[in-house]
């Protein structure tokens, strides 16, 4: 028995595979979002120190999401702007790195008045501010 191999054949063979693997490996990796979560606790309104409740009357008129280092802590002050029918809630933070600056991405989700908040005070565990916030908002589907 005389067994011919096509060296040709297993090349290209080799050569799809190798490119299949790769294409499973890869290519989600360039589709996939690079950022961090942030984890955060929400301050108790009685527990919100002072010089953050007076820096936010200039900014309860606004849709805002500020960052403010106060006392070695990073605390994010999310405002809901002049929109009175409905309050905020946290979906979620999480930061990444866009040309080697440190980004924030907040989003929030306007909800029912009753169920939500008209502002948002939330301690972070991030060690230094961010170089830039993104807030992003939607309106919760009844």
């Amino acid at each position: 028995m005389n067994i011919k191999f096509n060296v040709k054949g297993v090349i290209y063979g080799v050569l799809a595979l190798i490119l299949i693997v790769g294409g499973f490996i890869f290519i989600p990796n360039m589709f996939m979002d690079k950022s961090k979560p942030v984890d955060y606790t929400m301050v108790q309104r009685e527990a919100i120190p002072e010089k953050i409740l007076s820096i936010m009357d200039k900014y309860t008129d606004q849709e805002r999401a500020l960052a403010v280092k106060l006392d070695g802590k990073i605390y994010i002050v999310v405002t809901r702007g002049n929109d009175n029918k409905h309050g905020i809630e946290i979906e979620k933070i999480s930061t990444l790195t866009e040309d080697e600056k440190e980004v924030m991405k907040v989003n929030i989700v306007y909800k029912n008045k009753e169920k939500s908040y008209p502002y948002i005070v939330l301690e972070t565990n991030l060690n230094k501010l961010p170089d830039r916030i993104e807030l992003s908002s939607r309106v919760e589907d009844k």
